[in-house]
């Protein structure tokens, strides 16, 4: 994508030098394109907590933030994990690998797994 792309897709409130830093952050190769390997690069590394917002889970994601949870990172947390961080309610852990596990599912079939 270029870095058009990327402001049609971003929030009206944010900023030009928002866009262009998020654009650089993720031109690993600085060609002026973000392509798909590049994309995939930046998603991995962006904050858990955004992720579990958007589906819900807002009042865990300080927690998340506090430990530095990135998307890569999440994905290959527990039951065991979550209440290790201070996900207290053990509904809200289930829930929440339930999330997680849909996550897998879609990220393994967005790569042409079974």
């Amino acid at each position: 994508i270029s870095e058009e792309e990327l402001r049609a897709g971003m929030p009206v409130w944010a900023k030009d030098e928002d866009v262009r830093r998020e654009f650089r952050r993720m031109d690993a190769d600085g060609d002026g394109v973000v392509d798909a390997k590049e994309m995939a690069r930046a998603w991995l590394k962006s904050p858990a907590s955004v992720w579990l917002r958007d589906r819900g889970f807002g009042e865990y994601s300080q927690i998340f933030d506090e430990l530095e949870v990135d998307m890569d990172s999440m994905v290959r947390l527990t039951l065991e994990d979550l209440a290790k961080m201070g996900v207290g309610d053990e509904e809200a852990r289930h829930r929440i690998i339930w999330e997680i596990e849909a996550l897998r599912r879609e990220v393994k079939e967005s790569q042409g797994g079974d």
